[in-house]
């Protein structure tokens, strides 16, 4: 649709002008049904830039095997290709059937069959570095993690990702000047928009499940559901923080490592407070509501939704009521939420502190990288008689625009 900014601000002068020419003949309901061209136009060319930040991140950077999600297209000579011509009982792009149980029995410490084996080393053999000798888990087993996780923090399910290996640098939008209206004989001047860039270098996703012996002792159809729920809370809780209070990069006296760059954290800087509504009392009133909700710039408007943790949803959403005490608050499990208001969906969100409520569009206002899949090993600790399974992966993310976003908060947070 674009070949460059400028193309971009040609074909919107271009529908301002049609606009114009419409107002001037009087066909005001015509003129008005420009002004959706133009958002959607906004809409595509912030796509663009997005796009445009990752191919240029693509020019250096390889993209590495989705090790989640083993189907992805590779040329041959990859693990891909190896696996398409494996041998019985695999579906085409998949990891061998024999994989699962492999895996699971070197988790368990169990004796694998030839078959499984060969299946075990074919997987990881093309996964390990010097630098990584963590266990790939497979395909059905990580998508059930994520699937756990996006169901309980569906702030991280929201936003836009990118899977890139190495440094992503992504365009953040700042600013824009105002489209104006021009008479015939009035040069039109140049727009002033502003992207500024961050870069995603990736930081250390480490969490560790320990099982007793005892424990261990479970099948392995008891086992994998075991693990997968025990990483999905245990991973989820990272990622869920990372993306709304991550700290991002720490200072020379900080005393964290690096982190992701939260939402929340970004609104409540100093510089971001047009953005934040303070509220006193158990819960805000209507009126906030409807002043975060302008906050949120009108681009950004389709597809934002709201995100709490269950106690501000139920004790001070759900109370929010109209003068004649009818609240606002509709009760309905939609679209992954628990209900609406303002039009928008309700999601229920673990990450979100007490007395938070942000509002926004996640996916078109933040970015995060998976850089390197979540790996898994494992340690046995024979005095303790207990074994730590050790889950490994490295994600980074930062907002791209603060106009996506807006936070209401009690005042006292």
């Amino acid at each position: 649709m674009f070949k460059n900014r400028e193309d971009y601000l040609n074909q919107r002068q271009a529908l301002v002008n049609k606009a114009q020419q419409l107002h001037k003949e009087g066909k005001y309901e015509d003129s008005m049904a420009v002004g959706p061209e133009i958002e959607n136009l906004d809409k595509s060319f912030d796509n663009f830039a997005k796009s445009q930040a990752n191919l240029k991140a693509l020019e250096d950077n390889k993209v590495p095997i989705n090790l989640g999600n083993l189907s992805n297209d590779a040329v041959e000579g990859t693990v891909i290709d190896k696996l398409n011509n494996k041998g019985e009982g695999q579906e085409e792009g998949k990891e061998p059937t024999a994989y699962v149980n492999a895996w699971a029995k070197d988790m368990l410490g169990m004796q694998m069959t030839n078959q499984e084996k060969s299946a075990f080393n074919l997987v990881n053999q093309f996964t390990h570095t010097t630098a990584n000798t963590g266990i790939v888990i497979p395909e059905t087993v990580m998508t059930g993690i994520w699937k756990e996780i996006e169901e309980q923090y569906p702030l991280w399910n929201d936003v836009f990702k990118t899977y890139i290996k190495g440094k992503v640098t992504l365009l953040k939008s700042d600013s824009s000047t105002d489209a104006k209206w021009y008479d015939e004989v009035t040069k039109v001047e140049d727009g002033k928009e502003t992207f500024a860039e961050a870069t995603l270098n990736g930081c250390e996703l480490a969490r560790c499940v320990t099982v007793s012996w005892k424990l261990k002792e479970m099948a392995i159809d008891e086992f994998i559901p075991f693990i997968q729920g025990q990483l999905s809370e245990k991973i989820g809780a990272a990622l869920g923080y990372g993306v709304s209070h991550g700290r991002g990069t720490p200072g020379v006296s900080d005393g964290w490592k690096e982190e992701p760059m939260g939402i929340v954290t970004v609104l409540n800087k100093a510089e971001n407070t047009s953005q934040v509504i303070e509220y006193e009392g158990t819960e805000p009133t209507y009126k906030q509501m409807t002043g975060a909700m302008a906050k949120v710039k009108g681009a950004y408007k389709n597809g934002a939704a709201i995100y709490a943790n269950g106690t501000t949803i139920w004790n001070e959403l759900a109370n929010i009521v109209d003068a004649t005490g009818k609240p606002y608050f509709v009760a309905n499990p939609i679209a992954g939420g628990v209900g609406t208001i303002l039009g928008k969906v309700v999601k229920e969100d673990d990450s979100m502190s007490d007395g938070e409520i942000l509002i926004g569009n996640p996916n078109r206002g933040y970015h995060a990288n998976i850089n390197k899949q979540v790996l898994l090993d494992s340690e046995d600790h024979k005095k303790e008689r207990e074994t730590d399974y050790l889950a490994y992966g490295i994600v980074d993310g930062n907002v791209r625009t603060v106009k996506a976003f807006a936070l209401l908060k009690k005042k006292s947070l």
